[in-house]
């Protein structure tokens, strides 16, 4: 019988990933479209009006974050709301998804006129690929397309540095660990559906 602290560890962690898979499992219904006008909160999540949707498979620059440094700074967060509400411009958004984030958010790809709004994006430089639309990456950094024409931080690792109070009195070590998970978990469901 093996004991110990590095056991008792393994253990807490497995319980850990059941529960998130199971949470991920039981969010997971039929997939869910939404459409009509939506409004942009910021470069990676659009608001309709009774459905919030994070575009899946990206990660957008916080809606508060700079990049650059020193005298060079510019409002990326900003610059890539823009930059979706431009791709969007006034036409209607369809967005198809099956699972939500841990916000209660509609992980979803959206399109508008005819543009897979996630991969454009990304193509463009206003957001990372995050599991998804590595290439679309590759050839924006080589580009030096938006975010990359200069330096910056990950979004993942700006918001870490700059944590939302609630997201930290809600969290915890313990809940930011499960919505990695939830997130991790239905970006690679959502991978194996793709190569089927």
């Amino acid at each position: 019988r093996r004991t110990g602290p590095r056991w008792a560890w393994l253990a807490r962690l497995a319980i850990l990933v059941a529960v998130a898979a199971a949470a991920i499992w039981l969010s997971r219904g039929e997939p869910r479209q939404v459409s009509g006008r939506a409004h942009v909160a910021d470069g990676d999540t659009l608001h309709f009006e009774t459905v919030r949707v994070r575009l899946i498979g990206i990660d957008a620059p916080e809606f508060d974050q700079q990049c650059g440094a020193g005298a060079n700074r510019t409002p990326c967060g900003r610059l890539a709301r823009e930059h979706l509400r431009r791709l969007i411009g006034s036409g209607p958004v369809t967005c198809e998804g099956d699972g939500n984030d841990r916000y209660g958010r509609l992980l979803a790809t959206c399109a508008a006129g005819g543009v897979n709004l996630n991969r454009a994006m990304v193509r463009d430089g206003w957001a990372v690929a995050s599991g998804d639309y590595l290439a679309e990456e590759d050839e924006a950094r080589l580009a030096r397309r938006g975010i990359w024409a200069d330096t910056f931080d990950s979004p993942r690792q700006w918001r870490r540095d700059h944590p939302r109070g609630d997201e930290v009195a809600t969290g915890g070590l313990a809940g930011n660990m499960i919505g990695w998970f939830e997130e991790a978990l239905t970006r690679t469901v959502s991978w194996f559906r793709s190569l089927f």
